[in-house]
C-alpha cells in the first residue's frame, strides 16, 4: 500500500434547482463507506431535498475508487482508511464550487452554505470549514448524520481525538488543534449545527460524546436529534432525515 495521491478526479454529481431559478446557495453532500456512493438513500433523499425545496445547488461525489473516481478506495490504501484524503477532497470540491458559484452568480448576497455528511462523510465534512474569500456566502450550516461515534477508533485510529475535536469546535468556536492555518486560529461563524442519528445506531460512546458535545455548545448553535427505529443504513427510515432537517431549518430559519 503506497501513499495516497494528493489529487485524484472524483466522479461528481451538480445538481441546481429543475424550475430553473438561481440556486440560493450550495450544500455539499458526503456519503458513507462500506460500499457507499452518492446514490445511497440517506444522501439521495437529502440531495433531492435541497435542490427541490431549498433551491440550493447541490454537489455530491462518489468518494476515491468508488465508481469512476479515480485513486484506491479505504481498503486499498491505509492513508485513504485513515480519512486525511477524503478531508483534502472535500476542502477542494468545497472551495472549487464556492468559486464556480461566485462567478456564476456574482450579484448574489449571502447564499446559503450546508456542509453535510453521511456515516464517514460526517467525519470529513466536519473537518471541513469554508474559506473566508468568498464573503457572498453566509455562514454555514452543517448536517451530520449518523455521526460513527463508536466506529470512529476503528476508522480513524490515533486520530479519533482530532476528529471529535473538530466537531466540538464547531459548536463552542475553539478547541481543535487542526483548523487550517489560513483561520488564525479563529473558528468561522456558523450558523447551526445538526446531528441526525438512528436508534439503534447509538450505544455507550455516542451518548458519552453527544454529552459533552452539548456542555461544549456554547455558540448556542447546536441541535440533536435521534431517530426511534432506524438503524445505520436507514433502511425504509431515510425519508425521516429529510423530516428532521425540515423542521431544524424550520425553527432556526423561521
Amino acid at each position: 500500500m503506497g501513499q495516497a495521491p494528493s489529487h485524484v478526479d472524483l466522479e461528481t454529481r451538480v445538481e441546481d434547482p429543475w424550475d430553473g431559478k438561481t440556486p440560493r446557495g450550495l450544500a455539499l453532500i458526503a456519503h458513507g463507506r462500506l460500499g457507499g456512493t452518492f446514490d445511497q438513500p440517506p444522501v439521495r433523499l437529502l440531495a433531492e431535498y435541497m435542490r427541490d425545496v431549498r433551491q440550493l445547488r447541490v454537489i455530491t461525489w462518489n468518494a476515491r475508487g468508488i465508481g469512476k473516481s479515480g485513486g484506491p478506495n479505504e481498503w486499498g490504501d491505509f492513508g485513504v482508511w485513515m480519512g486525511d484524503p477524503s478531508v483534502d477532497d472535500y476542502r477542494r470540491i468545497l472551495r472549487e464550487s464556492m468559486n464556480n458559484f461566485a462567478s456564476e452568480f456574482p450579484e448574489t448576497k449571502g447564499a446559503e452554505l450546508f456542509l453535510c455528511g453521511y456515516s464517514a462523510g460526517a467525519v470529513f465534512a466536519g473537518c471541513t470549514r469554508p474559506p473566508f474569500s468568498f464573503p457572498v456566502f453566509s455562514p454555514a450550516h452543517y448536517i451530520l448524520i449518523s455521526y460513527p461515534v463508536d466506529l470512529l477508533p476503528l476508522i480513524a485510529f490515533f486520530k479519533t481525538g482530532s476528529y471529535f475535536r473538530s466537531v466540538e469546535a464547531l459548536v463552542q468556536g475553539h478547541g481543535w488543534e487542526n483548523l487550517p492555518g489560513e483561520f488564525n486560529g479563529r473558528e468561522p461563524d456558523v450558523a447551526g449545527v445538526l446531528t441526525v442519528s438512528a436508534q439503534h445506531d447509538t450505544f455507550v460512546g455516542y451518548g458519552a460524546w453527544t454529552w459533552v458535545l452539548g456542555t461544549k455548545n456554547s455558540r448556542n448553535v447546536l441541535s440533536q436529534v435521534v431517530v426511534n427505529e432506524a438503524g445505520h443504513d436507514w433502511n425504509g427510515k431515510a425519508h425521516c432525515i429529510v423530516e428532521e432537517v425540515d423542521k431544524w431549518l424550520s425553527r432556526i430559519k423561521g
